[in-house]
């Protein structure tokens, strides 16, 4: 475990001011954008961070410093905050707020182009399919709510299924639409759920962030894709918002991993 020193004679130390770089990234929070508070909120946070213009260890923020500078809400600048130490870029000290993690969390890569599942899998040269094993309406839960940013009272269409290429499993996935879009109770679920959210709820499709994890594959899975207990697989994450920045659409699932990969191509800066 690394160790860190805190310099009790930083001017942030005492926990009565923020830094500039901050004030500065709040000031561009715009009441009249219809991009929700709690997500300009934490994007402004997160460029500070990302961009260094803070020190590692040192004094980032408090809630009520926030909440005076802002005028939000504490549960939408604890969401934010909260959002930033689940992501590891923050850290809580019990008593004096939070700071600048030692390390940053994994790698974010921003590919150029957002693709469905069917789509990957047609410039592959495979025929995507679905096997829908169920679809209703349900109450979220505390997981998916907070990642669709509805409320627990809400209620969301609630989507199981097998997602195929070439009719062989590759992914099995829940899919999770708040209701609160547009969706109607005749609904049809069509194989790609991107189509689906465009072409039934008007919304325009616009970027997710996506979340790709080594995991263990349990029996229940594995039956389904057709596959050992306990193979080794590629858990996913998947959040995708409109071009008004708010999610439409929440998945989790698990790949197997020998048909399915991810290749990235780098290049090194000048």
């Amino acid at each position: 475990m690394q160790n860190f020193h805190i310099k009790e004679d930083d001017k942030y130390f005492d926990h009565k001011l923020l830094a500039d770089p901050i004030k500065r990234s709040l000031q561009k929070i715009n009441r009249n954008n219809p991009l929700p508070l709690y997500q300009q909120l934490y994007d402004s946070l997160y460029k500070v961070i990302v961009n260094k213009e803070l020190e590692p260890g040192s004094f980032f923020a408090t809630e009520s410093l926030l909440q005076e500078e802002t005028q939000m809400s504490r549960a939408t600048i604890r969401k934010a905050l909260e959002e930033l130490v689940r992501q590891k870029y923050l850290m809580r000290i019990t008593g004096k707020g939070t700071f600048i993690s030692i390390s940053y969390p994994e790698s974010h890569i921003v590919l150029p182009n957002l693709k469905s599942l069917s789509q990957e899998l047609e410039e592959k040269g495979m025929i995507p399919g679905s096997t829908l094993l169920q679809a209703k309406i349900i109450q979220p839960t505390e997981e998916v709510a907070k990642n669709l940013d509805i409320d627990m009272n809400d209620r969301v269409l609630f989507i199981e299924r097998i997602r195929t290429g070439n009719d062989i499993p590759i992914l099995y996935v829940c899919g999770y639409i708040p209701l609160n879009i547009g969706i109607t109770e005749d609904f049809n679920i069509p194989g790609s759920l991107y189509f689906f959210i465009e072409q039934q709820c008007g919304k325009v499709i616009r970027s997710a962030t996506h979340t790709i994890n080594a995991t263990i594959i349990n029996s229940e899975v594995a039956k389904h894709l057709g596959i050992s207990k306990n193979s080794a697989g590629l858990s996913m994450k998947r959040i995708t918002y409109d071009n008004y920045g708010v999610p439409v659409l929440y998945e989790t699932g698990v790949f197997r991993n020998d048909l399915y990969s991810y290749t990235f191509s780098m290049e090194r800066d000048d």
